[in-house]
């Protein structure tokens, strides 16, 4: 997303939503694996963290908060944990309630945590978290540097399984940053809408290998894009992805994500929209494919304070 309060919103755990319901509170990148789990759908909200949108846009306000109910579009088979110890599979639509928390100290430097549970197969072992930090200057033509980790963080682990792994979240740099305005009158279709860009680097010290079926060193991304705010409140939004090294990007890993919808932007406001991070990938390639009913669409509530 990309100004003040057009971030994203992601993860969650059982407890917390749990209050959050009946009290007055408040691969790129991910973790690599070829499973899906039953909480493993990113979705965006304004004035927090995502996937990629962090790197369009961030958030003057100290703190800020928001709250949503996201839902696939089809049945998926996901992997449901029912125990400390063991799992199942099961096919069915995926759906989150999710509470995103941003707090950002001192100038445009910012945590964020992103606390998801799933609406069926409810479970202190179905809920997980997401989390980023860093420096992340929302106006164009700025430089940002951040950490982000939505792969498999879990309060209530399974197993031998650890709560995060952070060596497999990434770090990403990235440039914002307007078009001439030569170019871009001829672009912008109203007065006041915007169009800004951004091209980026991420590095990933770990990752899943399909093809080895082991843990590999090194996964480097490039990406850009551009996202279009249409009436101050409609937008659409576009990253491409691009692998240096091409065995390093996984069936999951797509060629592009995008996301489009309405969004209102203020505390106490709502918004509306879909998003896709499933592995779509370009016309010509053998794979090729879009996949929009493998997107999410998410009701978002951004907390009034």
């Amino acid at each position: 997303m990309f100004y003040r309060g057009r971030t994203a919103l992601n993860r969650g755990l059982l407890w917390v939503l749990i209050c959050a319901a009946f009290l007055p509170c408040a691969q790129a990148a991910t973790t690599d694996n070829d499973t899906v789990s039953a909480s493993s759908e990113p979705l965006q909200a304004a004035a927090l963290t995502s996937r990629w949108s962090r790197l369009f846009s961030g958030n003057k306000n100290k703190f800020s908060g928001a709250l949503s109910f996201s839902s696939g579009m089809k049945q998926q088979w996901l992997t449901i944990p029912n125990g400390s110890a063991s799992a199942q599979q099961k096919k069915k639509i995926n759906q989150l309630l999710n509470l995103s928390l941003q707090y950002s100290p001192y100038s445009y430097w910012f945590g964020n945590v992103i606390l998801r549970a799933p609406i069926t197969d409810f479970d202190k072992y179905t809920t997980d978290f997401r989390y980023s930090f860093g420096y992340d200057d929302w106006h164009p033509n700025t430089f940002s540097l951040v950490y982000s980790n939505y792969g498999d963080n879990h309060l209530f682990t399974s197993g031998n399984a650890r709560h995060t792994y952070f060596e497999q979240g990434a770090f990403t740099f990235a440039y914002k940053f307007s078009l001439p305005k030569s170019l871009e009158k001829h672009l912008l279709i109203n007065k006041g809408d915007a169009l800004t860009c951004q091209v980026g680097y991420s590095w990933v010290p770990r990752y899943y290998s399909l093809a080895d079926n082991d843990i590999r060193a090194n996964k480097q991304v490039g990406l850009g894009g551009c996202g279009y705010t249409f009436k101050q409140h409609f937008f659409i939004r576009a990253t491409a992805f691009w692998y240096p090294k091409s065995e390093q990007q996984q069936p999951w890993n797509g060629d592009y994500s995008y996301s489009f919808g309405y969004a209102g932007y203020t505390p106490g406001s709502f918004s509306v929209q879909y998003s896709n991070y499933s592995g779509t990938h370009f016309p010509g390639r053998s794979n090729s494919n879009a996949k929009f009913r493998e997107g999410t669409v998410s009701l978002i509530w951004f907390l009034p304070f």
